[in-house]
C-alpha cells in the first residue's frame, strides 16, 4: 500500500506542478469532449478511472492513466500512455481484503503530426511498443498469473468528424519473464459530443488473459456511458460515468456480471 501511495503522490505532484505554468485551450466544449477520448490528441491528460466489478466477490480497481504527447519531428509525434492500477481484491468468502499496486502497463504510440483527411473528417493511425511490468505488491491474494513480464505492440486507428469519434486499438503482449502469461487487450470507442460538452459513448476494454482460470480466457463487456466537460482558467475537466455488462467473462468472474466505471480527466494543451 505504501508503494501505491508513493506512485500516486509522485504523479500528482509532477503533473499539477506542470499545470500551473500551462495555459488552457480556447477550443469549444464539444471539441474538448471529443479530444478527451481521442488517444492521438495533442493534449496532456491525467485520467483517474475507477472500475468497480459488482458481484461475488466484488472488486475495485483505480487506474491512474497519464497521457503525455511528445513531438518527435515535424511529421511524427509520440503519445506516452501508462495504466497504473491500484487494485482492491477480496477472497471468495469475503474474509480477506487487500489493496495493492498492480502490474503497470505502458505503450509508446507513434502517430502522424497531421492526421489524414478522409471525407469530412480526419484519420490517424498509430503504432508502437507495449510493455507490462511485474510491479504488483499483492500478498495473500496474489495469483500465479500476476508474476508475468510482457512485451508486445499496440496498433490503433482514430477517426474524428466534428462531434463524432471512432477509435479501435489492438495490443497483444507476450509473456517473456516470470509466469510468462500472454495478455491481449482490445478497445473500441464510439462517441458523440454535443456543443454543450455532453458526450454519449461506449469505450469498453476487452481482454484475453491466458492466466484466467478455467477454459474461458476472454472478458468482453458491453455498455454505454455519458460525460460532461467543465472548463476553468487553469485546466479542462471531463467527468464520465459508464455501466457495462460482462457479456463474456472468465470462469472466476461468473458471479461478476456488471462493472461500473467513473472517469475523471484533467486536460491541458500541449505547449508545442
Amino acid at each position: 500500500m505504501k508503494k501505491s501511495l508513493l506512485v500516486i503522490s509522485a504523479l500528482l505532484i509532477s503533473f499539477f506542478t506542470f499545470a500551473q505554468s500551462t495555459p488552457t485551450t480556447n477550443n469549444s466544449k464539444q471539441e474538448m469532449s471529443v479530444e478527451a477520448l481521442n488517444p492521438t490528441a495533442k493534449i496532456y491528460k491525467f485520467i483517474f478511472m475507477n472500475n468497480a466489478s459488482l458481484g461475488t466477490p466484488n472488486t475495485n480497481t483505480l487506474y491512474i492513466e497519464p497521457a503525455i504527447p511528445v513531438n518527435i519531428s515535424k511529421k511524427i509525434k509520440l503519445i506516452n500512455f501508462a495504466m497504473i492500477p491500484i487494485d482492491t481484491r477480496r477472497s471468495s468468502d469475503g474474509s480477506v481484503s487487500e489493496t495493492s499496486l498492480g502490474n503497470i502497463q505502458y505503450s509508446a504510440n507513434f502517430t502522424p503530426m497531421k492526421p489524414f483527411k478522409v471525407g469530412n473528417g480526419i484519420f490517424a493511425p498509430s503504432l508502437g511498443p507495449a510493455v507490462m511490468f511485474n510491479s504488483n505488491t499483492y500478498g495473500d491474494l496474489k495469483s500465479p498469473s500476476d508474476d508475468s513480464w510482457n512485451v508486445g505492440i499496440n496498433v490503433g486507428a482514430t477517426y474524428k468528424n466534428k462531434g463524432f469519434l471512432a477509435v479501435a486499438s489492438y495490443s497483444p503482449t507476450w509473456g517473456v519473464g516470470g509466469a510468462k502469461m500472454d495478455v491481449t487487450t482490445m478497445q473500441y470507442i464510439f462517441n458523440y459530443s454535443f456543443k454543450s460538452g455532453t458526450g454519449i459513448n461506449t469505450s469498453p476494454l476487452l481482454m484475453k488473459n491466458e492466466g484466467f482460470e478455467g477454459d474461458q480466457k476472454w472478458l468482453i463487456p458491453v455498455g454505454i456511458g455519458v460525460s460532461q466537460i467543465i472548463k476553468t482558467k487553469k485546466a479542462i475537466f471531463n467527468i464520465a460515468v459508464s455501466a457495462y455488462y460482462n457479456a463474456v467473462r472468465p470462469d472466476v468472474m461468473q458471479d461478476q456480471k456488471m462493472q461500473v466505471q467513473v472517469k475523471f480527466y484533467v486536460m491541458l494543451p500541449s505547449k508545442r
